[in-house]
């Protein structure tokens, strides 16, 4: 058990060092950010500027030097000053983490919720009204664009009816309509997993041998159906958490949230080169967090992945 945990977490540290260099790589390619910076600029003084801010960036040391001062900034978490604010940008990252946290993790928890026991339902009243409108339903929840749906639902719950508000984060009630148009697709796209997880493993020899002995049918489904789905459900939800992620930037520019999506979003607009950087690092490495937490379940899930 516990080398099955070290392997796992070696893998995930592994992980992560390729994510941080993929963002190294692709920010270099990106071009020169303080040309960008200052495109258009018709000031004399303009070129002494810059080759003053590459300087104090470090973009005019060699690109092995860049890479291993990178690494270091990493590590201490300190990712410079932005060119707009001029404040740190870990205090930035820290001011709008949690909004993008608290939108996301509630988004998770409603489709989870929602998903896994109706998934479980519609599989076992296979061919059903309530089978056949599942599907309809999640056809349309992941084929519809969110960033849609949630105009639509500003348009009607906020300004038509007015029972909830249109933007912001002043009262629980701001977070009700971005966490449900977070959630549709991946309630939509996880109730349908469920359901092809539970047709496949209700149709197995060992839950017929279970009805064969005279066990009730709800304990066929939830005392071994149900567990014999845990891990590949596991396993989605952890990707899926990287959906949510990236779901968020936009949800977050159509409600008017102050999260880390909308921090990246105004960064790019405004070029400052370090927040993009610093926010793009964060949300990757938070996924694979997610995905590293996700495997260390599975010993609990499966005694013979501990065994292994």
């Amino acid at each position: 058990m516990l080398r099955t945990i070290i392997r796992r977490l070696l893998q995930g540290l592994v992980t992560m060092w390729l994510v941080v260099t993929v963002v190294f790589v692709v920010m270099r390619l990106s071009g020169d950010p303080v040309e960008m910076l200052y495109a258009g600029d018709p000031r004399p003084e303009a070129e002494r500027e810059k080759e003053n801010l590459r300087q104090v960036l470090g973009l005019t040391d060699p690109l092995p030097v860049q890479y291993v001062s990178f690494l270091a900034q990493v590590v201490r978490l300190d990712f410079g000053q932005s060119f707009v604010t001029r404040r740190p940008v870990m205090q930035m990252i820290v001011q709008t983490l949690p909004y993008t946290l608290r939108l996301t993790v509630s988004a998770f928890v409603v489709a989870y919720l929602i998903a896994l026991p109706l998934g479980i339902m519609v599989a076992v009243r296979r061919n059903s009204w309530l089978d056949y409108g599942s599907l309809v339903a999640a056809m349309g929840g992941v084929s519809i664009p969110p960033f849609w749906v949630g105009l639509m639902f500003i348009l009607l719950f906020a300004l038509k009816l007015d029972w909830l508000p249109a933007s912001g984060v002043e009262s629980a009630s701001a977070y009700v309509l971005p966490v449900i148009v977070l959630a549709i697709p991946r309630l939509s796209f996880m109730t349908r997993y469920v359901r092809g997880v539970m047709l496949e493993v209700l149709s197995t020899d060992y839950l017929r041998t279970a009805r064969a002995k005279g066990l009730p049918e709800f304990r066929v489904v939830t005392g071994h159906a149900v567990r014999n789905t845990l891990i590949p459900i596991v396993t989605l939800m952890g990707l899926q958490l990287g959906y949510l992620v990236g779901g968020s930037v936009i949800i977050e520019q159509v409600f008017g949230i102050p999260g880390l999506g909308h921090l990246l979003v105004q960064s790019i607009f405004n070029r400052d080169f370090p927040v993009v950087q610093a926010a793009v690092l964060i949300l990757s490495l938070s996924i694979v967090l997610a995905n590293l937490l996700t495997d260390l379940t599975y010993p609990y899930l499966d005694p013979r992945i501990a065994h292994e």
